[in-house]
């Protein structure tokens, strides 16, 4: 049970809440458990002598048990209900903060729906055995230790009769917890990849649509809930057969009392009273044993929903600032260079995509990086960005090591334009002082006229403050790309990251973009990815890429004049706004 002790550490945050929970939950309890006795003074003292004179009062102190019994579990409601929101917002907050700072690879690895699950669902499920267990498990057990010295009091014969079952239903609970644990996983698993599938087919519907993809979802989505409906029965069937089990075997105390009772009863060991009070004492102390047994039910499920979320809190951050006694190096101050010392990377279980790769940003130039799919173009800007390590060599701005570097201070200083830009759901003006929160309207209009947006914008409903929608789905693809790089501008950051920013656009639309990188690149030491070469013609210098290597280099006018595959591509692209690279000939010598 060591994840209800890692779970407890969030409910022990609160002791005064948690304390407060327990004593009116133990309190509830003691006037419940006074009933029985009151009842045997009714019935022994009252009733069977004919007392007239305290019957009004016994049967209103009765009433009053029943209704402090009742009050109490109000307030105990509230005040559980209170500590149970705090645990949650609290376990929610480090979950979401822990997904912020986790590397790229592990989003490389898992889907959005299957993430988003653990953060909603299977959190749910572990709080309710934070709570539920602990304090219902307490009481319980406080309970039955109550009403088991009480007995033992009584009728010790009898006693022992009533708690006959329990060593037995302990060990069943055992038994079905381990049993269970993997059933209860197999349902955790299943509802991520069916939430997975939910929000893969809301982000994609237009695609769906525009395929007539419709019956195709609804069969992947039927059969994935279906997968959900038939691990759920599963782990329902085994409890199908422990819980009404469990409750036969309690019952069987119950039914002992009954019978050997009776007899004291009848041969006058036992008054009617007596034998009333420890028939009920036995219904109070079987309802706990109840409790519990569904309990180690919830612990079966809330343990598989716990190791979803203890995966991810567990999750070592390889990304991260120097570790102590070391300290982050403060980022170079100007604009800077950037230089790839003989670096090498591979992602995990595939062959190396860089290998002894050198190359200078030099400040205040831009660099243009083109070559097949899986050249590594993309993987060098995410080496820049440290959104992953070297697996050998050093990226360095100016003589500064990334890794000396705070992850997040060096991508402040890096500004970055997507292939696929993402707006937040919003107004422009959020979406832009996302890059700056301080800044005013007047400069958010300069962003945008650098970034030629202004035009559009102003002939929005609202302007600046029209909502663009989730991922910006009222605007075009151009409109989108070209808030992003306003974003970029008004961040107006010394080094600029751009990743095929006009690869999905129109020529028009691409005219009006490359107008705004213009402006965004001037003085500003820049890395472009390039898929239409009519984009690069301006670069200080073209860098060719072939399998992680450099295979050409030099300006655009040079490689021409090379007429190498550089050169081979340029004229099959005509003015060099089409064309494909991957279908050009590799096998040129390597400069």
């Amino acid at each position: 049970m060591g994840f209800l002790r890692r779970v407890s550490a969030y409910l022990l945050r609160y002791p005064g809440l948690f304390a407060l929970t327990l004593a009116l939950a133990i309190g509830s309890t003691l006037f419940l458990i006074a009933v029985p006795r009151l009842i045997q003074w009714l019935i022994d003292e009252v009733i069977s002598p004919g007392r007239r004179e305290l019957l009004l009062g016994g049967v209103l102190a009765l009433t009053g048990c029943y209704l402090l019994r009742d009050v109490l579990n109000s307030l105990r409601i509230r005040v559980n209900n209170r500590l149970e929101q705090k645990v949650l917002l609290d376990l929610r907050t480090e979950l979401h903060a822990k997904l912020l700072r986790l590397p790229v690879t592990y989003y490389d690895q898992r889907q959005s729906g299957e993430i988003a699950s653990r953060v909603t669902e299977n959190v749910q499920n572990v709080e309710r055995v934070v709570l539920d267990g602990t304090e219902q498990g307490s009481v319980s057990l406080l309970t039955i230790l109550g009403i088991a010295a009480i007995l033992f009091t009584q009728q010790p014969l009898l006693a022992a009769l009533t708690i006959a079952p329990l060593p037995l239903l302990v060990w069943l609970g055992r038994v079905h917890f381990r049993a269970s644990r993997k059933l209860w996983k197999n349902v955790r698993e299943a509802a991520g990849e069916m939430n997975a599938l939910l929000v893969e087919d809301i982000q994609g519907n237009r695609l769906i649509s525009s395929f007539a993809l419709e019956e195709r979802e609804r069969a992947r989505f039927h059969a994935s809930a279906t997968r959900l409906g038939d691990a759920t029965l599963r782990a329902m069937y085994r409890w199908s057969l422990h819980g009404p089990g469990t409750n036969f075997l309690a019952s069987l105390g119950a039914v002992a009392v009954l019978g050997v009772g009776g007899l004291f009863l009848i041969d006058g060991r036992l008054s009617v009273g007596a034998f009333v009070a420890f028939f009920a004492y036995c219904g109070l102390l079987y309802q706990p044993v109840t409790q519990l047994n569904n309990l180690n039910n919830l612990f079966s499920s809330a343990r598989a929903s716990a190791d979803r979320v203890f995966e991810i809190l567990d999750h070592p951050v390889d990304i991260a600032p120097p570790a102590p006694p070391a300290s982050p190096r403060p980022f170079p101050p100007g604009v800077p260079a950037v230089r790839f010392h003989g670096v090498a990377h591979a992602y995990a279980k595939r062959p190396p995509v860089l290998v002894d790769f050198s190359l200078e940003l030099p400040a205040r130039s831009v660099t243009a990086l083109v070559g097949h799919t899986g050249a590594g173009k993309s993987t060098i800007a995410n080496l820049l960005l440290r959104y992953y390590d070297v697996t050998a060599g050093r990226v360095t701005i100016d003589d500064t090591d990334v890794r000396e570097l705070d992850p997040a201070v060096l991508r402040q200083h890096i500004g970055f334009v997507a292939q696929e830009p993402f707006l937040f759901h919003g107004s422009i003006a959020e979406n832009l002082r996302l890059a700056r929160p301080s800044a005013t309207d007047a400069e958010l209009e300069l962003a945008l006229r650098g970034a030629a947006a202004w035009d559009f914008v102003q002939k929005l409903p609202d302007g600046i403050a029209t909502k663009v929608g989730e991922r910006g789905v009222r605007l075009s693809q151009g409109e989108k790309q070209r808030l992003t790089i306003a974003r970029v501008i008004l961040k107006n950051p010394p080094i600029v990251v751009l990743d095929e920013a006009t690869a999905s656009v129109d020529t028009l639309t691409e005219a009006a973009i490359q107008a705004a990188i213009d402006t965004l690149v001037a003085e500003r030491t820049t890395l472009v990815i390039a898929h239409r070469l009519s984009t690069i013609r301006r670069a200080d210098q073209i860098v060719v890429l072939d399998h992680g290597r450099i295979l050409e280099r030099g300006s655009h006018a040079e490689l021409l004049a090379r007429d190498g595959r550089y050169a081979r591509l340029w004229r099959s692209q005509g003015d060099g706004a089409g064309g494909d690279f991957d279908a050009l000939d590799t096998s040129a010598p390597r400069t």
